[in-house]
């Protein structure tokens, strides 16, 4: 039996203005097979979309080996389909021989070897990639990240809100640690969403009018913050991030919401799991699309892209970022009500 296509399993889940990027990418690579006998180790979180970004593996030719469960949640019922769907588990002894192309996340799976080179999906794992001695891809330094990391996951949070029975954010105020693209994304969405919006970082930032920064280390300031926060979330990409700056018992007694967005615990040890929603994991997580599909398709399409780039040689040894070049079949494959939204998310939030 032929394995089965998502793009025929899932197109009333999906349609396809949700996901155009790896449509014509499926398309094209279908006919073309660049990728014929490739060998790929593919480490994005495994949920439901992740098949398309999959299927384009296939499509092009290559063998697919899916690493999932060593840094980021994942969706179980998916895993134990992905035979269905043409792709492969790799055991401990696969790994160990390595893979032509390895599209890594978070660093997860850095000690595979790579023949022509590797791709990280996240900044989480561009420490390991620069000690790395072949060509490592950065998706996460493009243009094309910010519609998964600034729009989706603002976008999730929000959801994640929702489904769990939180309110109408109107009027609420809302204090969020990180004011990087992650938490930028989430202030976005949060002051679409009609919140009082502060951000806390140790930088000095000038969020657009309408947020207020709040320095890290004012201890007296945030804790005062805090005492009237109705949402507090956590986007700053480091362990145990507010560990040393806030009083964790008054935190865990007030009446906030607490959520977590980053890939590890960044409120610490003092704060339980119990206190925080989805047990400190990302809230995202807990839906069954973290990231909605229109979002993270042109992620998605990217990080497969940057085989081709691999393919082609002429990287350097270590990190290498997106070029426009790279960028800009994908973007023109996107609605234009989708790159107004990124637009207007650069106008308001692009800061340094």
């Amino acid at each position: 039996m032929p394995p089965l296509s998502p793009f025929a399993c899932f197109a009333d889940v999906y349609p396809p203005e949700e996901r155009p990027a790896l449509t014509r990418q499926h398309d094209a690579w279908a006919v073309e097979r660049p990728f014929e006998g490739l060998t790929i180790l593919d480490a994005t979180p495994l949920f439901r979309n992740t098949l398309f970004k999959h299927a384009c593996l296939l499509a092009a030719g290559a063998v697919v080996w899916v690493g999932y469960g060593r840094a980021m949640p994942y969706d179980s019922a998916v895993a134990t389909r992905l035979n269905d769907f043409g792709l492969r588990t790799p055991t401990a002894e696969r790994l160990a021989e390595g893979f032509d192309v390895v599209l890594d996340c978070a660093g997860a799976f850095s000690e595979v070897p790579a023949r022509f080179g590797r791709a990280e999906l996240t900044r989480s794992g561009v420490a390991r990639a620069a000690i790395c001695q072949e060509p490592v891809y950065l998706a996460d330094a493009g243009r094309v990240k910010t519609f998964e990391t600034a729009l989706g996951t603002g976008d999730g949070l929000v959801r994640g809100l929702r489904q769990i029975g939180v309110g109408s954010l109107h009027g609420k105020v809302a204090v969020v640690f990180g004011g990087g693209k992650v938490g930028r994304g989430i202030l976005f969405r949060l002051a679409g969403e009609g919140a009082e919006t502060f951000v806390v970082d140790p930088r000095e930032l000038r969020p657009p009018k309408g947020t207020t920064w709040i320095a890290l280390e004012d201890s007296v300031e945030l804790m005062r913050l805090l005492a009237r926060a109705d949402l507090v979330v956590t986007a700053t990409g480091v362990r145990h991030a507010l560990v040393g700056h806030i009083d964790a018992k008054a935190l865990t007694s007030s009446r906030a919401v607490l959520a977590n967005m980053g890939v590890e615990d960044e409120f610490g040890p003092d704060i339980p799991e119990s206190r925080v929603l989805n047990r400190k994991a990302p809230l995202n997580f807990a839906l069954s699309d973290p990231t909605r599909m229109r979002y993270i398709d042109p992620t998605m399409a990217l990080h497969n892209a940057a085989v081709v780039c691999l393919l082609a040689g002429g990287l350097q040894p270590g990190p290498n970022i997106p070029t426009p070049a790279d960028e800009a079949p994908i973007l023109a494959a996107l609605p234009p009500h989708l790159l107004r939204e990124l637009e207007t998310f650069e106008a308001q939030w692009g800061m340094a």
